[in-house]
């Protein structure tokens, strides 16, 4: 079986594509698997700076690959479940990365696709994409850590008719109820999505990757626990040379130049 997910470095870009067209990008185990040997690739290079996920042919991924879940469904519950934890640690490891990540959405969105881009940390779609949590359809319920991921981004009671209603939303509806951050014309995704990676690609590192920790942990915690967090990892950037050259490009009013130090 030939695995659909190309990795493409370019300089402090990499890029994850699924490219299987035919299929609406499905996932199979095998995309997963290669999944996680990438993300371990990027985890290893201190030169990236944003990871791009996103779709080739008007998709960005149909969901888990119905026509092979036969043989998925046939295997004991202990090796399923086993296959299902070991696969949906790619989810986690998207989601915890330092540097920022972005989908880019060019069309259909469903199921697993859709927990594939909840993980990302910011989506951008074209108006011809749609969104869906459509588990119900075949009798399954959410996986890949949608239960967690959708209530997070759309909150507890979109997310229940979603997924209890198996509703398709269009790129419109998906960007009121949080899903995306921003929809273009189909011919001007590319060019809006490079715009943002390269604008992420820019910024500050350390300081990027101290906000995603603390958005994450501020869905935990209390106001007292974050203020503390916040106070103890403002007075470590404080001592970064991104900060230093931050602030001095503010007072000498040009644009700060960020190494990620």
């Amino acid at each position: 079986m030939s695995v659909a997910l190309s990795f493409e470095l370019a300089g402090r870009l990499a890029r994850l594509t699924l490219s299987r067209p035919e299929a609406k990008n499905a996932l199979r185990p095998a995309e997963w698997q290669q999944f996680a040997s990438h993300l371990r690739e990027i985890q290893q290079r201190p030169d990236v700076r944003t990871v791009l996920v996103c779709g080739s042919g008007g998709a960005f991924s149909s969901g888990g690959d119905l026509k092979t879940m036969p043989e998925r469904l046939a295997l004991p519950i202990a090796v399923r479940r086993e296959q299902l934890v070991r696969d949906g640690q790619v989810i986690r490891t998207i989601y915890e990365l330092d540097v920022p990540v972005v989908a880019s959405i060019p069309g259909v969105c469903m199921g697993a696709g859709l927990s594939l881009a909840l993980a990302c940390d910011l989506r951008i779609c074209s108006e011809a994409a749609t969104f869906g949590a459509v588990f119900h359809r075949v009798g399954l319920s959410a996986d890949f850590g949608l239960s967690w991921l959708l209530p997070q981004a759309v909150g507890a009671s979109k997310a229940m008719h979603m997924l209890m209603t198996a509703q398709v939303l269009s790129a419109q509806q998906a960007q009121l109820a949080g899903i995306v951050h921003d929809v273009v014309p189909a011919a001007e995704l590319e060019t809006a999505t490079m715009k943002l990676c390269e604008q992420l690609a820019s910024g500050p590192k350390t300081a990027q990757a101290v906000t995603k920790q603390a958005l994450h942990r501020s869905a935990s915690a209390d106001l007292a626990t974050m203020l503390e967090w916040e106070a103890h990892s403002q007075s470590l950037l404080s001592k970064t040379a991104d900060t230093a050259e931050g602030v001095s490009a503010f007072i000498e009013k040009r644009s700060a130049v960020f190494r990620g130090e």
